[in-house]
């Protein structure tokens, strides 16, 4: 071949290799179809389990990608206002529609791939990129009133002995409760929790008790009491998850609780006698539960448990008064007793009071200070937040 040629053909060749390149910068890239198999796949800004969430994609979605990266697809996700939005994706979320998958550069050896991607349903709390849950709660409790129910009944039944008149029912037993609570947790790791609360337990029995005459043209005498308790304990709970949907929970508790009596007596008409007392008392208790949580949205979850609740207290501290129709007005302070006295018909009645000192006489037996036990199972609801 001539060397005068030699040049054209170079000329040539180069001519050729600047359109080919020219012709696939300009040939859009081809894209490939993945479908969605988690019950929702976080799409995140970059390839990398750290990388902030920016969506969360349903079950079933059809996401148009463009290339693979490692474990991740880039993928683009129509939003419901027509806007478009790109992420990545982890290959364990979704499977590819029935085309070959375009491959980025493999990533250099000294990277570290990244760890499997866990789906939102998984462990939907911790994928947030602040691990915080707030617990709002209702429930109802049962709780084991003895002394406050046993001084209701006994204070009806000698009134009805003073009276000489047998009552017409029973004093009902206070026994369950409702709860309020409010809880802030932070998640350590996919299968552990620790957190803060605070809750609100009240419960009261109101009863009446008549004592009929038979004389329609009377007023029929009657006694009203009403047992109460509230608790207000300052919890610190650790949750344990064997399972993403599941957990057990531990708690320590300072509990404040008040205990509370009121009674009325009305003998006949026009006359009335009335007590009132509340004392307090503090105690530690403890608490163990399991429960389920299940998502509403990609921060709501509704949740339920059912628990176990002990605590015992004793040494309560309050006032307590009396007034009458007459005018009469006492208030005592002192301590909460439990105590039987002798009625108008000779039997021992059992009756609880606030006094300054402990009851004492021919009349009184078996003074102590009254005891409240908390112990009991709670059944619990609400609503967690995540962030």
């Amino acid at each position: 071949m001539s060397t005068k040629r030699i040049p054209a053909l170079l000329t040539i060749v180069l001519v050729l290799g600047g359109l080919a390149v020219l012709a696939a910068q300009d040939s859009p890239a081809k894209t490939f179809k993945v479908k969605v198999t988690a019950e929702q796949a976080n799409l995140r800004e970059k390839p990398d389990i750290g990388s902030a969430v920016v969506q969360q994609i349903p079950e079933g979605t059809i996401l148009e990608a463009d290339r693979k990266e490692g474990e991740w697809y880039l993928v683009r996700y129509t939003l419901e206002d027509g806007g478009v939005i790109a992420g990545y994706i982890h290959e364990s979320l979704v499977v590819v529609e029935g085309q070959p998958v375009p491959q980025a550069k493999p990533a250099a050896a000294s990277q570290t791939p990244p760890p499997p991607e866990r789906t939102s349903a998984e462990f939907p709390v911790y994928e947030s990129a602040i691990p915080f849950e707030i617990y709002l709660s209702a429930a109802g409790s049962t709780v084991v009133a003895d002394d406050l129910n046993k001084g209701a009944g006994g204070f009806a039944d000698a009134n009805g002995a003073f009276l000489g008149l047998p009552p017409s029912g029973s004093v009902g037993t206070l026994r369950l409760t409702y709860v309020l609570g409010l809880e802030i947790c932070y998640r350590v790791s996919p299968w552990i929790s620790i957190g803060v609360g605070l809750d609100f337990l009240k419960g009261w029995r109101s009863s009446r008790i008549d004592y009929p005459t038979g004389d329609p043209a009377l007023v029929t005498p009657n006694t009203t009491t009403r047992p109460s308790v509230q608790a207000v304990p300052v919890k610190l709970n650790v949750r344990f998850y064997p399972r993403p949907d599941f957990y057990i929970r531990g708690t320590a508790a300072y509990y404040t609780v008040k205990a509370g009596y009121g009674y009325r007596f009305i003998p006949s008409e026009a006359v009335w006698q009335e007590w009132r007392g509340e004392a307090t008392a503090h105690t530690l208790g403890m608490e163990v539960a399991a429960g389920g949580e299940w998502a509403i949205s990609s921060k709501m979850l509704f949740f339920a448990e059912a628990g176990f609740r002990l605590a015992q207290l004793e040494k309560f501290n309050g006032t307590g008064s009396y007034r009458d129709s007459s005018g009469a007005n006492v208030t005592e302070a002192g301590s909460l007793w439990y105590y039987q006295a002798r009625g108008a018909d000779g039997r021992g009645y059992n009756l609880l009071f606030v006094h300054a000192a402990e009851p004492s006489g021919t009349d009184v037996l078996g003074a102590r200070k009254a005891t409240l036990n908390l112990t009991g199972t709670t059944l619990k609801a609400g609503v967690k937040f995540r962030f």
